[in-house]
């Protein structure tokens, strides 16, 4: 997997002194409010993301995990993910960021970063990425805007959210869409 830099963001592999921080972050009642995970998430979930999602992604080739981190030292401050869809040249992109690291315009810096290496003919080389988020969660329908995602064209469709049907918004990424 390549690391990747922003600013003032390094973007690489999960490790193991990450556990802490995955378990505080996907414990939140916020989080888990908009995004299906485990409820109660646990210690077990978190070591099964660190030690086994993450690498399984990646050597099965589906799908990529970036732990966001605020130095190469630190612990991670949010995830983001990019998932091979079914359509040949798409993928689905989805994130989460610790509590404090929210509104400091973490997130939009490292979605725009994934985002343009996915896109990228030299990075994963994805056609368009897509963006779900369910009615109501602003501030994921807000990021996805900032960094260019398009929700006008796609209607809103059904997606199992912890065994209830609910609308999921839909917005689209095209190479030539990606802002910042």
């Amino acid at each position: 997997m390549q690391a990747l830099r922003t600013a003032r963001l390094v973007l690489d592999t999960p490790r193991e002194t990450d556990i802490p921080a995955v378990l505080e972050a996907c414990a939140d009642p916020e989080l888990l409010r908009w995004i299906p995970l485990p409820e109660p998430y646990t210690l077990e979930n978190a070591e099964f993301f660190v030690r086994s999602y993450c690498p399984h992604g990646l050597a099965s080739g589906r799908f990529t995990v970036w732990a966001v981190r605020e130095s190469d030292t630190l612990p991670l401050v949010g995830a983001v993910e990019v998932r091979s869809d079914e359509s040949a040249g798409a993928a689905s992109l989805g994130c989460w960021l610790t509590p404090s690291a929210r509104r400091r315009g973490v997130m939009t810096e490292a979605v725009t970063a994934v985002c343009a290496h996915a896109l990228s003919p030299d990075g994963l080389a994805f056609e368009r990425l897509r963006w779900e988020c369910l009615p109501g969660n602003e501030a994921s329908r807000r990021l996805a805007e900032a960094v260019g995602f398009d929700f006008t064209a796609a209607e809103p469709h059904a997606v199992d959210f912890r065994g209830e049907q609910r609308q999921a918004l839909t917005g689209e990424l095209r190479r030539d869409g990606l802002r910042g």
